[in-house]
């Protein structure tokens, strides 16, 4: 396949969204970049990298204005997010999360000092997401101990570096506009929010922009241009050619490592990405459509037969990474499509009454294959030794016309075939060509006829030495590989293709498979999958063929497409996501959760869409914290259309893409508000950037400079004045007194001047930037609105502010509840028995007494209204036992779901009731259509309905005073929705 030259680039450098990166601060006389492949920007000379120059970078270093601009904006987030950290309470989610961190934190077994490493408490579930967040809060625990604070500080630390991240886009988007990213994403309500909170949606979105700022980067030149890009092989080391860039053939070489250095943090990006949480499937494909749709130029020309197919430093390159690397995870996707195939291969979930349920009546596992149907038997044939004697014979007489023409080759050939090494080099390549295919065998049977898949039943010793036997082997044949100097694509044609035929023919006709030692290893412990010595069902089958059929096309594309660099990067995700799924490797069944039930899980929860809210559950979302980005974003993407600036629209794909794809999804919570608003954030701050360099700051203080400053200022105060004026006048319990008569008098004058000063400074010619300044004032009255909005959220901890972020979250009576305990009955006197809690209060309360639990002091119990027959649930009414004392013993206090308390006369003898005290709360949800019931309504029907109801409150002076009040004052007439509990104490 032919390559481009780099001859064949356009002449000048990749152009970035602001015409400059901002580095100099000057409009109009900054020297061009010399190279798209050294990635200057217009408007930064050589000579600023170099030293004090035009960009003002201190020599040397390499560190100017820029630079230290980020490193306050990002100290100030990292600030941000861990002030008064542990200040709120712990959310429903959160708890859970922390719990089983902690228990993996505290698991038995030691190694190296690290207990978490081979401890069993924590095995990967689908429900909780990605293995990730547990496996980081539990190092952290282990380092730092456990704390409201130490539980949140990775989340926070991530929502910091994100904070970063567009630091690595200043070439290509400009510096100003990647500064103003930066401050967009340290001040984000959304995102700081959420980076002070126990969920792992704050990591997805580093990994997702970091994943983006290296496909932008590998891309280059390619991504939604046609011509250009790398040359597809590297270039020669010696002197230049004719192709090479102006750098000569070593820059070239350059370039072509470091598109590949970007590959490799790409696919290690990608398998933390899917270890984190199964929105990596809508990121990935999200970006999979941005890239095919960049990539589609080339193949039209392609298959036009107008063009080579360039497969490196391309969009379709970028994309062949993406899908080699990630289709095996996808293979659960085929659940969507069961019914028609007559297979359960995601068992749906037991809330919608369709689950299968596994052969002794117990639930069957959500989003797995069901355990049902026709078995496969493993053997399918049991053959006689002598079969497997002449299978063998016939494996080596193969290997033998291979040498045969191997040295047919060689001898017609010369040293051409053996790499130039005489007789050395042939023996070594005969050596690879024997050595390669047998070690490959040899690993591959080792794994099948050895227990290994029975980790953890006993016998470690021996399962060390099968590791090690098979890691050896796997070894020995990259030796002999290397040997025999086989290219990438060859070398894995002789080690793979024998190994899978010897692994299909030991499971279809030897009894190498254990199947019970696999299920009982693969599967998680909650599969109950009686009957395991007859086989396989055909549902599980079917999902092995997807996995491994899927496995074998990545890795042949893989291998064709990059060869040795494929497998490289292939190394790198699979040993991430492999170690990241078992638990570094002792929890076997994380292979199976990871691979299959992580996407089979929620394809099976779309038909229970937990949150039931409404289709514009974000647009609502976006509009009372995100008006920000979400205006200049729309904006940006208007404007970057315009000019078919490929990076502008990238960010306006990915952020509508978003924003479509989490408003299609049955599932919508609050924190998935992050996926849409960090690419809105990005987009906008790419138009904002553009709005910044047409301003010319360095003539500010002069004449036309004094004016359009005087625009920067009198926007926004006439903007907010004008809206505070609004709700004055339309709210009826606000008086529109003199002063206020007075007060719209001046905003009168203000506009009028300011109309005035736009004339002269933008219409007539005097001086440019009376547009920008303009846009760059709304901005910034939008952003101190974001900023106040954020603070208000993310530090109000007394729950006195309705925010509509809040969803199941942890009330400050729980902690004032703790603290009681603490003070008035701990420690316990003697004969006073635990202390007894609802179920219902589990999470989030049983994190704050996680230390009482365990020493036996608090007990989590079933409590209910009314006795039912045969239940052991405490029940407080008639809990007098005839020597007066209580039912459920001695206990040293009792806290009960407000639903459990039925007729507690007689606990009240002895105990003192307080309450109702608030457990969880809800947003009151004041946004949804009255009498709405969306289970029931057709979705044409309910956007008849919405878009009728969008309209009444459209028209309605006291919905927009409503509305106002909420976003300004969060003024909101109902309180929380909330779940409550009693205590009772001595």
């Amino acid at each position: 396949m032919q390559a481009k030259d780099d001859h064949d680039e356009p002449a000048g450098p990749h152009r970035p969204l602001n015409g400059d990166d901002g580095l100099s601060g000057d409009d109009g006389g900054a020297a061009v970049g010399e190279s798209a492949g050294r990635g200057l920007a217009p408007g930064r000379s050589p000579a600023a990298d170099r030293g004090w120059g035009v960009g003002g970078r201190l020599r040397g270093l390499g560190f100017g204005w820029l630079e230290v601009s980020f490193v306050v904006v990002v100290a100030a987030a990292l600030g941000l997010r861990l002030w008064e950290l542990s200040g709120r309470t712990m959310h429903y989610d959160e708890a859970i999360h922390v719990h089983f961190a902690f228990k993996l934190a505290n698991s038995s077994g030691a190694a190296l000092g690290w207990p978490w490493i081979f401890g069993s408490d924590y095995i990967h579930s689908a429900w909780m997401h990605g293995p990730f967040q547990i496996e980081m809060v539990a190092a952290i625990f282990t380092l730092l101990g456990d704390s409201d604070f130490t539980s949140r500080l990775g989340y926070a630390l991530f929502g910091a570096g994100l904070v970063a991240l567009p630091y690595f886009l200043r070439d290509q988007i400009g510096g100003r506009a990647a500064l103003i990213a930066a401050v967009m994403l340290a001040v984000s309500p959304a995102l700081l929010y959420f980076s002070r909170f126990g969920r792992n949606d704050i990591i997805m979105m580093f990994w997702a922009v970091g994943l983006f700022v290296l496909m932008w980067r590998y891309v280059g030149w390619g991504w939604g241009r046609r011509g250009g890009g790398p040359p597809l092989n590297p270039p020669p080391q010696g002197g230049g050619t004719s192709g090479a860039p102006r750098g000569g053939a070593s820059e070239a070489g350059d370039r072509w490592v470091g598109r590949h250095i970007c590959l490799y943090l790409a696919a290690a990006v990608l398998a933390f990405m899917f270890a984190t949480k199964e929105t990596a499937y809508l990121l990935a494909a999200i970006f999979g459509v941005m890239l095919l749709a960049a990539a589609l130029p080339d193949l039209a020309d392609w298959v036009r037969r107008r063009g080579a197919l360039r497969l490196e430093g391309t969009p379709l390159a970028a994309l062949l990474l993406l899908v080699t690397l990630t289709l095996p995870q996808w293979s659960a996707s085929i659940g969507l499509i069961q019914g028609p195939l007559g297979l359960t291969l995601a068992n749906p979930d037991p809330i919608t009454g369709d689950n299968v349920a596994n052969a002794d009546g117990s639930k069957g596992m959500t989003g797995a294959p069901a355990w049902e149907g026709g078995m496969a038997p493993f053997p399918l044939v049991d053959v006689p030794w002598p079969v497997h004697a002449v299978v063998v014979a016939v494996g080596v007489l193969v290997l033998l016309w291979m040498l045969r023409r191997s040295s047919g080759s060689r001898a017609s050939g010369g040293s051409r075939l053996s790499g130039g090494g005489g007789m050395g080099g042939a023996e070594g390549r005969m050596a690879g060509m024997v050595g390669l295919p047998l070690m490959s065998v040899l690993a591959c049977c080792w794994l099948l006829f050895r227990p290994y898949s029975a980790l953890g039943s006993g016998g470690v010793a021996l399962q060390i030495a099968d590791v090690v036997m098979i890691v050896l082997s796997i070894a020995a044949a990259g030796v002999c590989a290397r040997s025999g100097r086989f290219t990438a694509r060859r070398g894995a044609a002789m080690g793979l293709i024998p190994a899978g035929l010897a692994a299909l023919y030991s499971l279809l006709f030897t009894p190498a498979l254990d199947v019970p030692g696999v299920v009982n290893a693969v599967l998680p412990g909650g599969a109950t999958v009686p009957g395991a010595d007859a086989g396989l069902p055909v549902n599980y089958v079917a999902a092995a063929v997807m996995l491994v059929g899927t496995l074998a096309v990545s890795v042949a594309v893989g291998i064709w497409w990059l060869g040795r660099v494929w497998l490289i990067c292939a190394a790198v995700f699979y040993v991430i996501w492999a170690a990241l799924y078992t638990t570094l490797f002792t929890n076997l069944s994380g292979l199976f959760t990871g691979s299959w039930q992580g996407m089979g899980y929620w394809i099976a929860q779309q038909d229970v869409a937990r949150g039931n809210q409404p289709w514009y559950y974000y647009f609502v979302g976006l509009s009372v914290y995100e008006l920000l980005p979400l205006v200049f974003g729309i904006a940006g993407a208007v404007y970057f259309y315009r000019r078919r600036d490929g990076l502008g629209l990238a960010l306006a794909a990915w952020a509508g893409l978003s924003l479509a794809a989490y408003t299609v999804a049955a599932e919508k919570m609050p924190w998935l508000l992050v996926n849409i608003t960090a690419p809105f954030i990005l987009l906008a701050a790419g138009f904002l950037g553009k709005l910044a360099d047409d301003i010319p700051w360095r003539g500010i203080w002069g004449r036309g400079g004094l004016l359009t400053a005087a625009l920067l200022v009198l926007t926004p105060l006439v903007a907010g004045m004008g809206v505070y004026l609004l709700l004055q006048y339309i709210d009826p319990e606000r008086a529109f007194g003199a002063e206020h008569w007075l007060l719209l008098a001046s905003v009168v004058v203000a506009a009028f001047v300011g109309a005035y000063i736009y004339r002269v400074s933008g219409l007539v010619g005097g001086f440019p930037g009376a547009t920008a300044a303009v846009g760059l004032g709304i901005a910034a009255l939008l952003l101190g609105a974001g900023v106040w909005g954020a603070f208000r959220a993310a530090y109000t901890y007394d729950d006195s502010n309705v925010e509509l972020m809040v969803y199941s979250q942890g009330a400050a009576d729980l902690q004032d509840t703790y603290r009681t305990l603490r003070q008035e009955v701990y420690p316990l006197p003697d004969g006073v028995e635990s202390v007894k809690v609802d179920y219902d209060l589990w999470y989030p309360f049983q994190w704050y007494v996680r230390d009482y639990t365990r020493d036996g002091r608090m007990a989590f119990r079933c409590f209910e209204a009314a006795a039912e027959g045969g239940s052991n649930c405490i029940t407080l009414e008639g809990s007098r036992e005839a020597d007066g004392g209580y039912k459920f013993g001695n206990a040293g206090g009792l806290l009960v779901k407000d639903g459990h308390i039925g007729n507690d006369g007689g606990v009240r003898e002895s105990y003192r009731r307080d309450g109702p005290y608030r457990n969880l709360l809800w947003f009151p949800e004041t946004y949804r259509r009255p009498d709405e019931n969306r289970e029931e309504e057709a979705m044409t029907l309910q956007l008849v309905r919405d878009f009728g109801f969008f309209g009444d409150v459209a028209v309605s002076r006291q919905s927009w005073a409503d509305a106002l009040n909420y976003l300004i004052f969060r003024k909101l007439e109902k309180d929380w929705y909330t779940a409550n509990y009693y205590s009772y104490l001595p």
